[in-house]
C-alpha cells in the first residue's frame, strides 16, 4: 500500500491496469515509432495461439508466446528453431540483428523510456507452468461484464500516455 502514495501516478497505473500488446504483428500496427502502439484489452480472448504478446507491469515486461506462433518469430527474437526449444521461462531478452528483434526493443526502450523503475523482460510459453506470472493480469476476464473502472482507467491512462510523450 505504501506504493500507492510513494509512486508516480503512471506507476501506480501499471500496477492496476498494465499494457498488453501484440508483439506477433507489430510491424503492421505499429506505423508511428514515437507514439505507443494500440493497446490490446487484458482479456484471454484476445490472446491467440499463433501470437506473441508484451504485457508491461508495473515490475516486469512479460512476454507471452503461443504454442503455434511463426518459427520466423521464435527464430529472430530468442534465437532457437521452434516454440519447443524454447525455455518454459526466460529472464532476459538478447538483442538479434533482425528486423523482428530491432522492432521488440525499440518498443521495450520506447515503453522504458520515460519509467524511473528499472524492469525485468520475461517470457513464458503458452505451456508453461510460469503462465500463471503472465494471466493473473488479465484483469477484464474477472469483471463478468462489470469493470467499469477499468473504462475510466483505460481512458485516464490513454491521456496519460499522451501527455508522457508530450514531456520527453
Amino acid at each position: 500500500m505504501l506504493q500507492f502514495k510513494t509512486l508516480p501516478i503512471d506507476e501506480i497505473m501499471l500496477m492496476v491496469y498494465p499494457r498488453l500488446f501484440s508483439l506477433h504483428n507489430l510491424a503492421e500496427t505499429w506505423t508511428d515509432k514515437n507514439t505507443v502502439p494500440p493497446r490490446i484489452p487484458l482479456t484471454a480472448e484476445k490472446l491467440t495461439r499463433q501470437g506473441a504478446f508484451l504485457l508491461q507491469t508495473h515490475e516486469h515486461f512479460i512476454i507471452w508466446v503461443g504454442r503455434h506462433v511463426s518459427e520466423i518469430f521464435v527464430n529472430s527474437v530468442y534465437n532457437v528453431k521452434s516454440y519447443s526449444d524454447l525455455p518454459e521461462l526466460n529472464v532476459g531478452l538478447d538483442h538479434y540483428d533482425n528486423a523482428i528483434s530491432d522492432l521488440l526493443h525499440d518498443l521495450i526502450s520506447l515503453l522504458s523510456k520515460v519509467r524511473n523503475v528499472p524492469t525485468t523482460t520475461v517470457s513464458v510459453r503458452e505451456d508453461s507452468r510460469s503462465g500463471s506470472m503472465f494471466l493473473q493480469h488479465l484483469v477484464e476476464d474477472r469483471s463478468d461484464g462489470r469493470f467499469l473502472i477499468m473504462s475510466f482507467y483505460r481512458r485516464f491512462n490513454s491521456k496519460l500516455d499522451k501527455y508522457i510523450l508530450i514531456l520527453s
